[in-house]
């Protein structure tokens, strides 16, 4: 959520938009997904409730959910919505995995690498898992 604040000033009122993305990841080391049509609509609910708690009424917003490689699937959206720059939360490391050369992870990573538009890398604090914050008040739904 601490991302939000910067996101807002890089739109501008009433021209920018900001596409929210969340992506399904179907490695098999990721947590598990069914393919359920249940996990879409939970997801693009839960970015819809986030842009209207975090978004400017001012800034125009999209929500956009995929299924896939994390870092495969924000470059396609990136490539078929035509964005001019990509705002990537990355969650900070702890002391032992800066020892020992993690600084970032895979997905951070490989967007930097693939990405043909400009990527800003913006370190977070907290980690916000809407799935797990979420999920009682919204599960009847």
């Amino acid at each position: 959520m601490e991302i939000f604040p910067l996101a807002n000033g890089f739109a501008k009122p009433f021209i920018g938009e900001i596409v929210l993305l969340h992506v399904l990841d179907r490695r098999p080391n990721a947590a598990q997904w069914r393919g359920q049509e249940l996990d879409l609509r939970r997801a693009k609910r839960h970015l819809e409730r986030i842009g209207s708690e975090y978004l400017l009424p001012t800034v125009e917003a999209s929500f956009r959910v995929r299924v896939g490689v994390p870092h495969e699937e924000i470059i396609a959206e990136a490539v078929a919505t035509n964005v001019d720059l990509i705002l990537l939360p990355t969650f900070i490391p702890s002391v032992w995995r800066r020892l020992v050369g993690a600084n970032s992870g895979a997905t951070a990573r490989e967007l930097v690498a693939g990405a043909t538009c400009r990527i800003f890398v913006v370190d977070v604090r907290t980690r916000f898992n809407c799935f797990r914050h979420w999920t009682g008040e919204v599960a009847a739904g």
